[in-house]
């Protein structure tokens, strides 16, 4: 080979060495510039399941109390219990109505509103989103607090095709009961007596002290409730259901406030305990209690409970 040859063999070689390297460069950024990409994404739609989880218990915490809210306002309009508080809870909750009732409180809150609302979000960032509600569960989680629970299958997909989740998920929201009306005054005193539910004060640690009964007549104006598992759930009461349960509450019954109210029959023969007041169970009670109102009367299950056994009183006729 001549010295011209070579040096010609040689430039090529430089040339397809060059080109070569080129190539891998930029084959080499592409595919990085690629896997930056799929990482943006992904964590971007990482965020977004972050953010639907925490947003929709924030959602199921306001439908669940505004459809508490609106079963009672429906309940005191009608004058009678739902037949299945867990079946009109679901349907306000999710649908925002009861029955051929559209709550004015549940306009623009129930969750499928919530749901419509994320969908559009989602499709603003080429998230393509599906939450199928499976169940709407209500349960008394103590005396004073009911829970929610939104059971869901989710999936989400990148409309690029780069990314998919497909699970299961429990949407939770605990609703303190506080300030809620009991139907089962609302029901029976033709929505007259509103008994917002109030826990008795922690200071208030006795009822009758030194037979003086000041504690226990603030206990009735101010309609506090006090555990009990003689007596029924709070979402009991939406049924008028008067079994007892384990996170039962109960109040005393203000027959002073009834005697101002216009057609209402007042029955001065039964104990004051609410749901024995207002329900149609039989029990043994005691009268002329001392330093108490003639018309106050309660079971003999009860005395010990609001401390009745330390003053004088007698059987009922």
């Amino acid at each position: 080979m001549n010295k011209r040859g070579m040096i010609y063999t040689v430039v090529v070689l430089i040339f397809f060495a060059v080109m070569l390297n080129v190539f891998y460069t930029h084959e080499v950024y592409s595919f990085g510039e690629k896997q930056d990409a799929i990482e943006i994404r992904i964590s971007t739609m990482n965020d977004f399941i972050k953010d639907l989880d925490k947003d929709a218990e924030r959602a199921a915490y306001i439908a669940g109390f505004r459809s508490l809210i609106a079963l009672e306002e429906y309940i005191s309009s009608k004058g009678e219990f739902v037949s299945d508080i867990d079946a009109s809870f679901r349907e306000a909750f999710y649908n925002g109505s009861i029955g051929n009732y559209s709550p004015t409180i549940l306009d623009q809150s129930s969750f499928s509103v919530y749901l419509a609302r994320v969908n559009e979000k989602s499709e603003e960032i080429d998230i393509q989103l599906s939450v199928v509600v499976k169940d709407v569960n209500l349960y008394q989680e103590t005396p004073w607090i009911v829970k929610v629970e939104v059971i869901t299958a989710i999936n989400i997909t990148d409309r690029k095709g780069l990314a998919n989740w497909v699970y299961n998920d429990t949407f939770t929201s605990l609703i303190p009961i506080i300030g809620f009306r009991n139907p089962l005054f609302s029901v029976n005193t033709l929505g007259r007596l509103h008994s917002f539910v109030a826990a008795v004060p922690s200071n208030m640690t006795e009822f009758v002290i030194n037979n003086q009964t000041d504690n226990l007549l603030e206990l009735i104006a101010e309609g506090y409730y006090v555990e009990s598992t003689q007596a029924p759930s709070f979402i009991m009461r939406f049924e008028g259901n008067l079994s007892n349960d384990t996170n039962g509450i109960e109040a005393l019954v203000d027959i002073e406030f009834l005697e101002k109210q216009e057609d209402i029959t007042i029955d001065y023969d039964r104990s004051l305990v609410d749901y024995i007041y207002f329900g149609n169970q039989s029990t043994t009670n005691v009268c002329t209690v001392q330093n108490m109102p003639a018309w106050f009367k309660i079971d003999d299950n009860h005395l010990n409970d609001y401390e009745i056994n330390e003053l004088t009183y007698v059987a009922c006729p």
